[in-house]
């Protein structure tokens, strides 16, 4: 049978690691994840589904029949990501664009296509799909444009590979992407082979990371390692290695992320057994040396941790997310964003046959957020297959059986989660706005003119994103003015992303006599939303933004920034 369209998904490891023996159910040892929350009773869940029903990105309009017909079963789509970028809509308002990607053929490393739905409502609905060069998903940098790699780097020198870079503007809003490629340097000696998989992490200073499994020919296998780039992502010089092979095991697919406290999270894959395991790893100085990898766990009895291709997410409410799969596709919960301990690991979609536990989907997944504390996660229906030497189809991870509890097809699908608030009775201060129930009295208006999402209202537009954010010039004053008084529990706040900043709060019921301030806080560094007391009656909040000399030139020589507020009542 001859292959359709000419792509692939997820790398071939076929070079440089030992051959894994045939998968079985999973025997004692290995974690056995429920598929409901395992709270105490009376505790609320860290994660709540917030749809009821399971969502179709691709095929669209989602197919009528349980099972495709063999011309649909060419139709390939899997190995998806997904990406949230925060926008300006048509009437110059904040908002989120959701992207979701898939590869579109079978899985062998050759010239990658994919595809792309885009939702323009939070994740509940995707539109028809088109082309796109993304494979893994995009972060904005500082300086305004979306950024993105490819997943193969293309050995060029002993110690020197390529790799290409796509970027596109904040005005352009994702709609085009320009490719270029970047050169990395490692002090090793290469062997083809690898992929650059996850998304980037770019610190404070500018310097953008990426994480790339590599082939040396000391071990002849995999390392997962951190590159790093001070030009905006025209060079990368390999900065750190978290893990190194380690007998009949090797390191590949490594997700990163900044956790609450500002250093390096790393969760990665670990192959090399019966099936892939993860193990986690944190750097406290920008990715250059890393603690010794250890096992994810679990809470409850000790078993081994399952899964591949794992993504993190920091919620812009402060809990970080991890998603991975195969058996099946699952998420756990960090709730105090650091990623030391997993709480509530659930599976999410399962597709399985009663064969073999890891047939079904493939467990690349892909999570973003929606929200402060809302997120969507998405997920294949059926791995895709590979190719035999004779360049027939090799289906063997999801056969043409008929026997699958979702069917057969090569189907993306969504689901939608939200994660649970510090506390309850949030007011959705935009929503309040745009009723009339609330108004804005700042002295933090400045907007660049390629910064179209600063603006007061961006902090509350439910992203931490760095230029999502209100900013003024010197002191910062920003007054929200609630439509009645109310008993205030809770305030939320991110100052500067990044940098340190101080700032206080004050309630009023007139407006007019605020007293001693109910929360200080003095040269914190925030990376997601963190929560403080209140404890009082009022209908005015006063944010008092002291001035920082740690401030992006464009603005001034010092300025004011909230990122994010939010209010419980």
């Amino acid at each position: 049978m001859r292959m359709p369209r000419a792509v692939v998904a997820a790398v071939s490891l076929a070079a440089g690691l030992p051959v894994p023996p045939q998968a079985t159910q999973a025997g004692a040892g290995y974690c056995v994840l429920p598929e409901h929350s395992q709270q105490p009773a009376g505790d609320q869940p860290y994660l709540i589904a917030t749809d009821s029903s399971l969502g179709w990105i691709h095929p669209n309009p989602p197919p009528a029949e349980r099972e495709p017909s063999d011309s649909q079963r060419l139709e390939f789509a899997g190995f998806p990501n997904v990406s949230v970028l925060d926008v300006v809509g048509p009437r110059g308002e904040p908002a989120r664009k959701v992207i979701a990607t898939y590869t579109t053929n079978v899985d062998k490393v050759v010239t990658l296509t994919n595809e792309a739905s885009v939702s323009e409502d939070d994740g509940v609905t995707f539109g028809p799909a088109d082309s796109t060069p993304l494979r893994e998903a995009p972060v904005e940098l500082l300086d305004g444009r979306f950024f993105a790699t490819e997943y193969y780097p293309d050995m060029t020198g002993a110690h020197t590979a390529r790799l290409g870079v796509l970027t596109s503007s904040s005005s352009d809003a994702g709609e085009s992407w320009l490719r270029s490629e970047a050169t990395l340097t490692t002090p090793g000696d290469l062997l083809p082979g690898g992929a650059a998989h996850g998304a980037p992490v770019q610190l404070a200073d500018g310097t953008i990371l990426i994480t790339v499994y590599a082939r040396y020919r000391d071990t002849a296998t995999y390392q997962a390692e951190v590159y790093a780039s001070a030009d905006g992502g025209a060079t990368f010089a390999r900065r750190g290695v978290i893990a190194v092979p380690a007998g009949e095991f090797a390191f590949t697919e490594a997700a990163m992320a900044q956790t609450a406290d500002g250093s390096l999270l790393a969760v990665l894959r670990r192959d090399g057994g019966t099936y892939s395991t993860l193990h986690q790893s944190r750097s406290t100085d920008g990715g250059a040396t890393w603690s010794p990898v250890r096992e994810v766990r679990f809470p409850g009895p000790e078993c081994v941790v399952r899964g591949v291709a794992p993504r993190l997410l920091l919620m812009p409410g402060g809990a970080l997310v991890l998603s991975a799969g195969r058996p099946d596709n699952w998420l756990a919960v960090s709730p105090d964003g650091l990623g030391e301990e997993w709480r509530e690991p659930r599976v999410t979609y399962h597709n399985r046959d009663g064969v073999w536990d890891t047939h079904g989907s493939s467990g690349y997944t892909g999570v973003a957020a929606v929200g402060p504390h809302r997120l969507i996660q998405v997920f294949d229906n059926c791995k895709l297959p590979g190719v035999r030497p004779d360049d027939l189809l090799n289906e063997t991870a999801c056969p043409a059986h008929g026997r699958f509890e979702n069917g057969g097809w090569y189907a993306i699908k969504r689901r939608l989660f939200t994660v649970a608030p510090p506390a309850t009775g949030r007011l959705d201060l935009a929503a309040m706005r745009r009723r009339g129930r609330l108004s804005i009295e700042t002295t933090m208006r400045w907007r660049g003119p390629y910064r179209l999402r600063t603006r007061p209202e961006a902090a509350f537009d439910g992203s931490t994103a760095y230029w999502s954010s209100a900013v003024g010039t010197g002191r910062g004053d920003y007054v929200l003015h609630l439509d009645r008084a109310r008993p205030l529990s809770l305030i939320g706040l991110s100052l500067h992303p990044g940098h340190p900043a101080s700032a206080r709060v004050y309630v009023s019921r007139n407006g007019r006599s605020w007293g001693e301030p109910v929360v200080t806080i003095t040269a914190r560094t925030d990376y997601a939303l963190r929560y403080h007391p209140v404890g009082r009656t009022a209908r005015h909040v006063k944010i008092a933004v002291s001035p920082s000399a740690d401030c992006d030139p464009e603005i001034a020589p010092s300025c004011a920034m909230l990122n994010e507020v939010e209010l419980y009542s």
